[in-house]
């Protein structure tokens, strides 16, 4: 049963109806409304939903491309919000009357959404590497050893602190550039500067989780040669 069909009717006129997907897009954007409502330092819970909502933000756009064409052409996949609502493992036992975005559980299913998620396919995370930098990589001849000991370093750090700063002395020049271009590919936000004449490279996870890309960069190289 789709969580459109358990919506109650919009709170307008009776005489007019709506969509089972406008009525949906109505009590998500309801539910952000309520969330910016609650005060900070409310207790974790508040603060879950309030996070919950912003995260559902980004679904909606994607959802709302295709509301209006969605009612007269049937799609061949469900959006990836309908797949996430339509789930019960993923929604919270509550009221079918009382039941709105916010409540849907986004840590659970966040790393089952990020993946199909256009930022995290392997191709736009590439794009995401400055263009001098994509130069370099696709020149070839790349330490594919060392590139890879520099990922399992970063997924084995944030992996289990997401939120703490990943330091390393670097003097290597072209250690720190492949350091550079890794956290790129991987969304995470590098810095070189000089400690007592040594190079100090700091990297830190802008993001209230850490999501590495399906595929790691040095896999990625191997198939483009």
């Amino acid at each position: 049963r789709r969580i459109e069909d358990c919506l109650p009717p919009l709170e307008t006129s009776p005489a007019k109806r709506f969509s089972p997907s406008k009525r949906k897009q109505y009590y998500i954007n309801k539910a952000i409304r309520n969330s910016d409502l609650i005060p900070k330092a409310k207790g974790r819970k508040s603060l879950q939903r309030l996070e919950n909502t912003r995260y559902l933000m980004t679904l909606l756009e994607r959802d709302e491309c295709g509301n209006d064409e969605g009612e007269f052409v049937h799609s061949a996949t469900p959006s990836i919000f309908s797949e996430a609502c339509n789930n019960e493992s993923y929604v919270e036992n509550c009221p079918v009357g009382t039941r709105d975005a916010s409540h849907i559980q986004i840590p659970s299913i966040f790393s089952l959404l990020a993946p199909e998620h256009p930022a995290y396919t392997p191709k736009e995370c590439f794009q995401r590497i400055s263009r001098r930098l994509r130069s370099t990589l696709k020149r070839g001849r790349i330490p594919m050893g060392t590139l890879e000991g520099l990922e399992e370093e970063l997924l084995a750090f944030f992996s289990v602190t997401p939120h703490s700063v990943y330091t390393a002395l670097m003097d290597n020049s072209f250690k720190r550039l492949l350091l550079h271009a890794l956290c790129q590919y991987m969304d995470l936000v590098s810095a070189s500067s000089d400690i007592e004449g040594k190079r100090q490279m700091k990297v830190s996870n802008k993001h209230r989780v850490f999501l590495p890309p399906e595929l790691l960069l040095s896999d990625y190289l191997e198939q483009m040669s």
